[in-house]
This record gives C-alpha cells, sequence and structure tokens, in this order.
C-alpha cells in the first residue's frame, strides 16, 4: 500500500494562504523534461521565487498527444527525454522548491502508457502534491485521493450537470473549468468574466479556470468568480520569442504582473454558493 503524500495538505495550505491574503492562486504549467523550460535555466524556481503559487506540469510519454498546438509541441520538444530524467526533474523541482505544490497533468493516454499502479507510486515518491485528470472518472478520482493526492478534475462546460456533481464530490475540494475547447484557444477578454461568472452560478465545488487566459486584464476579470487561473500556453508561447540569455528576467517581471492581478480589492468569496 502506498505511504500517503502531504500533497492534498499542502495544496489546500496554499489556497487557505492565498485567501487569508485577499488573492487567488496563480498556477503555470511547464512541460517535465521540455528544454524550453527545464534549462538551462530551470523556470520552475524563477517562477515561484516570482510569486507562482501551484506549477502544473506535463509529463511527456509516448502515446501522449495534447490536442492544443502549443502544449503539444512542447510534449514533442521532451519526446527524446527519457522517463528516468524526467521523474528526476520532478524530484528535483519538489526538493528545491519544498512548499510548493506540484500538480500533474494526466491525459488517459499518461495512464495507458504508465498504468495507475507505477504512475501513483512514482508520483508519491518523487514528492507530486495533486492531479489534474482531464478525462476524470469518479473511480479514477478516489484512486488518487486513497494515494494521498489531490483530485482535481477536468470538468468541459458540456459535461452532464449529475455528471459534473458526482465529479465535485469525488474531488479534493477543487476542480478545474476550461473556458476554452482547447488550451491556447483565444478568448474574447470581454467573455473571460462572463464565462467564469456563468460556472461559478451551478458550481458546487471553488475551482480554477484555464484554457485561454493571456493577460492580467483577463486574470482580473476571472478572480471575482474563482479559486485560481492556469495560465499555460500564453507563457510557453511568450517565453519561446526570448531569447535564453534574457529569458529569466523576463519571466520574473511577466510572473510579477501576472500575480499582481490575482489581488485586486472587493472581490466575492470564490466557494460554490454564489
Amino acid at each position: 500500500m502506498l505511504s500517503p503524500a502531504p500533497g492534498a495538505a499542502r495544496l489546500a495550505a496554499r489556497r487557505r494562504a492565498a485567501e487569508a491574503a485577499g488573492d487567488r492562486l496563480l498556477v503555470v504549467y511547464l512541460t517535465l523534461g521540455d528544454p524550453l523550460t527545464s534549462g538551462p535555466p530551470g523556470l520552475g524556481p524563477v517562477l515561484a521565487a516570482a510569486g507562482v503559487d501551484v506549477l502544473e506540469l506535463g509529463l511527456p510519454t509516448p502515446g501522449t498527444r495534447p490536442r492544443g498546438a502549443v502544449v503539444g509541441a512542447s510534449f514533442e520538444r521532451a519526446s527524446g527525454t527519457p522517463p528516468a530524467q524526467v521523474w528526476a526533474e520532478l524530484g528535483e523541482l519538489r526538493r528545491r522548491l519544498p512548499d510548493v505544490p506540484l500538480v500533474l497533468l494526466v491525459y488517459p493516454e499518461t495512464v495507458a502508457d504508465l498504468g495507475w499502479p507505477a504512475l501513483l507510486a512514482e508520483s508519491v515518491r518523487r514528492g507530486v502534491d495533486g492531479m489534474v485528470l482531464t478525462r476524470p472518472s469518479v473511480a479514477d478520482l478516489r484512486r488518487v485521493s486513497a494515494a494521498g493526492l489531490s483530485a482535481i478534475p477536468l470538468i468541459p462546460p458540456n459535461v452532464a450537470s449529475s455528471f459534473a456533481r458526482d465529479l465535485e464530490e469525488a474531488a479534493s475540494g477543487l476542480t478545474y473549468r476550461p473556458l476554452a475547447a482547447r488550451t491556447g484557444d483565444p478568448l474574447e477578454p470581454e467573455s473571460v468574466g462572463r464565462l467564469a461568472a456563468r460556472i461559478r452560478a451551478g458550481a458546487t465545488t471553488p475551482f480554477i479556470v484555464g484554457f485561454g487566459i493571456r493577460n492580467e486584464e483577463e486574470i482580473r476579470a476571472a478572480v471575482p468568480h474563482v479559486a485560481g487561473v492556469v495560465i499555460g500556453s500564453e507563457f510557453i508561447a511568450r517565453i519561446s520569442a526570448v531569447p535564453e540569455s534574457g529569458r529569466t528576467s523576463y519571466v520574473g517581471g511577466l510572473i510579477q504582473r501576472w500575480k499582481s492581478a490575482t489581488r485586486p480589492t472587493g472581490v466575492a468569496d470564490p466557494g460554490g454558493d454564489p
């Protein structure tokens, strides 16, 4: 049997700290093994120092092909990285960032390639805090929770309301709600707040939002309604255009601006009840 991991408690503590400070979680996505973000220089510690609350991490496996173009390209760049090196990179992130929640992005293909026993055991051993399941089942969420990890279902807008409720009940107190159909799909700036408010009106569990958020204006539009925002494709696209020599300083300034946008005054309670 797996030994319980501290992940669920660590992520919950970070959420409480954000709420006590009057802000929301800033979650930024990286693909493990992608030389663009893995280094040199490794950007994980730079992100944490600049104010990122949670790192969401893609785990490249042979069969995993994300649909979003930018994240898909990141997986392609990481495809030649040996699995042992990917897990070692994750373990090094945990060593260097002992207080930052690390959450894996898990596709069905990830599970097909690795198998649940190996995926959970290695995640616990490397200090993972939780998993975002892109096509979740209640049984899989319970499996993740039983391993001591935070189980975070991605709940698309077109899912049946009864199934959404089942996923919310099986989640570890937090769900992930996409605003666009795919990662990297652009949104109309004025639609971000409207979409987040619509989700909140029907949600029973606090949620983070992602897919399409690109700048401070859109972060500010979302935060009155959410527990946090996730930025992945936009982050990777931006740093792709920056020379390696200037990447660290650029990332620091970018994250500081994004984090400042999660700290509005007079925001509503992000809980499930409107």
